[in-house]
């Protein structure tokens, strides 16, 4: 199984980009799947029966369980990693001999800026550029522009992850 986290700040488009993977993967013959990770794990929970990074890792190893039993082995996901310690419920949920590979959507300041005003309150730009500028990005992640049109993006991830054969 081969598992693609694309991860980056908030407003660097991670769940465009993961759209038209799917996209471009819909167009060729692979089994795959499409998870934002985020809904896997959007719960107030009780602290005494699991933490929210719990619940990630016991969701993703189930869904993971799933698509694996219906013969998907190209699972592309999303998440925003504040600091690399956040990659641990993901890589804990990973099947053994499974392959994460990371990719790190990067956007310049100025860029992420104006995406985050088009789409949040006032008070949600600057809790987003806030976390923009506390991330600490995670190591040996495969670093990708994209402030260009997310198909392109999209394409040069799947190409350089080795995906080819999955996008035209």
């Amino acid at each position: 199984m081969r598992v693609l986290l694309v991860t980056g700040p908030p407003g660097s488009g991670k769940t465009t980009v993961l759209l038209e993977i799917g996209r471009l993967l819909e167009a060729g013959t692979s089994r795959y799947a499409l998870v934002d990770l985020d809904w896997l794990c959007w719960a107030r929970t009780d602290p005494g029966r699991g933490t929210v990074s719990e619940v990630l890792t016991w969701n993703l190893a189930s869904v993971l369980a799933s698509f694996r039993d219906a013969g998907v082995w190209e699972i592309a996901t999303t998440r925003f990693l504040p600091d690399p310690s956040h990659l641990a419920p993901i890589e804990a949920a990973l099947p053994p001999g499974a392959k994460l590979t990371v990719v790190r959507l990067e956007v310049p300041e100025a860029e992420l800026e104006r995406r985050l005003a088009a789409r949040d309150t006032p008070e949600e730009l600057a809790e987003h550029l806030a976390l923009a500028r506390a991330e600490v990005a995670v190591p040996d992640a495969l670093m990708i522009p994209a402030d260009r049109p997310a198909a392109e993006v999209a394409l040069e991830i799947l190409r350089a992850v080795g995906w080819v054969s999955a996008a035209p």
